[in-house]
């Protein structure tokens, strides 16, 4: 049995151990291991799409210590397989971006996540304003498959283990492998930063695969055990005491609601949330609308006058400093029965959803949260809570804004949201053979894992003719010039504006 590891994670000391605590195991087993790393030959990446060569130095010096720690054969990507320009002709448009195939295999959905997360913009001109930007990330895409290519014909893996797989550094192996037949997993964070996750043949963003650990997971566990805790999540999370995900209670003030509530009035919450990560992602996409946008606009369209409610459309924290044709429109959005609270203002998410008649989601978490605080909750679209009961899911627009304007709507019951909360807190598998703290602070074994070292210097040292290289990336990712300020800020990446 021999599994093929590709190691481009190192910027990150939380995924480098998980990758180590996964080729530990392996190692124990007996198993042939094998090391791809990058050795500063990829043109962009999702831990460092500057091309930063600090990170490059770090990514690959952490990459290569793991390699040793487990007596896995390193190789090492080929530079000259990456094409200087793209060999097909540039996509009009997103839709003709995210077909983009090579060899039979798609990297436009690849190089459509690392760009749109980029720009934190959906909206892509691929031969206009964007246009070096999604060069960069297909060239990438191209030269990262033909690399996998060489790869595997060269060694034959049983299977293949990389860490996320949605960004087109990574993308093309996982297409490479479904041509070939060859299992994959990937790996992610877990419930939270003492455990990871291996999702075998999927992205950790499959809605299938989630459902499938969650119905496990579940069953699984005794049940006054998982009911306890899952409660203790949703109540955690309201006061921003949960380990799962970013808190962002911090700048919120508990309990305020928006002046102008009128609990008289049938009230409707909108949680609007960045559509970013999912947007390339084809089991996410729905046939109900392209963005929330569309959906939000012909709303308030057609319940415009309308005396007898109140829509409060919450933007999402994580909104707060981008400036994209999301936010732009969101802005923009004005009628009498409408308040758009932005992403900065301090109002309270929670007292929103539960002073609500009535609360609209999207696919975030909030919507199964509003049911957990007994306020009724509709779901719009996709999520991994769909089909759980845990909020009403109207197959269309007019079932819809028949729900969202029915008086004393129902919540559903409690009980439906409780294998969410238990799986989203306490997912994955714990680490046996390194110790994370968090984040950022991991041993291996007594030694903790560091920054800088001997072995990423003499990387930094090779990597220095590639100085022309990294500030041409950066200008093409950030769309401004490398600042002295900015040379160790490894994960600096997003632009301005996009």
């Amino acid at each position: 049995m021999s599994t093929l590891f590709v190691s481009l994670q190192g910027i990150s000391p939380m995924h480098q151990a998980t990758e180590l605590e996964i080729m530990s195991e392996h190692a124990e087993r007996g198993e042939k291991l094998y090391l791809l790393h990058c050795d500063a030959c990829l043109l962009t990446c999702s831990l460092n799409s500057t091309h930063n060569l600090l990170g490059c130095a770090m990514c690959d010096a952490r990459a290569t210590d793991t390699a040793d720690r487990v007596a896995a054969e390193t190789l090492k990507l080929k530079e000259s397989l990456f094409p200087d320009r793209f060999p097909q002709e540039m996509p009009e448009n997103v839709d003709e971006l995210l077909e983009v195939t090579i060899d039979g295999i798609n990297i436009g959905r690849g190089a459509a996540s690392s760009t749109v997360s980029i720009l934190r913009d959906y909206n892509l001109e691929p031969r206009g304003r964007h246009r070096k930007l999604v060069e960069l990330q297909l060239r990438n895409a191209t030269g990262a498959l033909k690399n996998y290519q060489w790869v595997l014909d060269e060694i034959h893996p049983d299977r293949v283990i990389v860490f996320n797989g949605r960004h087109s550094e990574l993308w093309p192996l996982l297409g490479l492998c479904r041509q070939r037949g060859i299992p994959f997993a990937t790996h992610e964070r877990g419930g939270n930063d003492q455990l990871y996750q291996l999702f075998e043949n999927s992205l950790p963003h499959s809605i299938l695969t989630r459902q499938r650990l969650m119905r496990e997971l579940w069953s699984a566990r005794p049940r006054a055990e998982r009911e306890l805790a899952a409660t203790n999540w949703y109540e955690a999370k309201k006061v921003g005491k949960h380990r799962d995900d970013r808190n962002y209670l911090a700048q919120q003030k508990a309990g305020e609601l928006p002046t102008n509530w009128d609990a008289d009035l049938h009230n409707i919450a909108v949680l609007v949330s960045s559509e970013d990560e999912m947007q390339a992602i084809k089991e996410w996409i729905t046939p109900l609308y392209r963005q929330q946008n569309e959906v939000v606009s012909r709303l308030l369209a057609d319940l415009r006058g309308r005396t007898d409610l109140h829509i409060y459309i919450r933007m999402h924290p994580n909104l707060g400093s981008v400036d994209n044709q999301q936010t732009r429109e969101l802005y923009a959005m004005d009628q009498e029965n409408l308040t758009v609270i932005r992403p900065q203002e301090a109002f309270d998410t929670y007292a929103v959803l539960e002073a609500a008649d009535v609360v609209l989601s999207f696919a975030s978490s909030a919507g199964v949260e509003a049911t957990f605080w007994g306020t009724a909750s509709v779901l719009y679209g996709r999520a991994f809570y769909e089909g759980e009961d845990a909020a009403y899911e109207p197959a269309d627009y007019e079932q819809l804004v028949d729900l969202l304007t029915t008086p004393n709507l129902p919540p559903k019951p409690r009980k439906n949201v409780l294998r969410y909360g238990y799986f989203v807190s306490h997912f994955g598998i714990p680490y046996h053979r390194v110790r994370v703290v968090d984040t950022k602070t991991v041993y291996l074994g007594k030694d903790k894992m560091k920054r800088f070292g001997p072995r990423m210097a003499a990387n930094l040292l090779r990597y220095l003719p590639q100085i022309p290289r990294w500030l041409k990336t950066h200008r093409i990712i950030t769309n401004r010039r490398l600042r002295l300020s900015q040379l160790t800020k490894l994960y600096s990446h997003l632009r301005e504006k996009a």
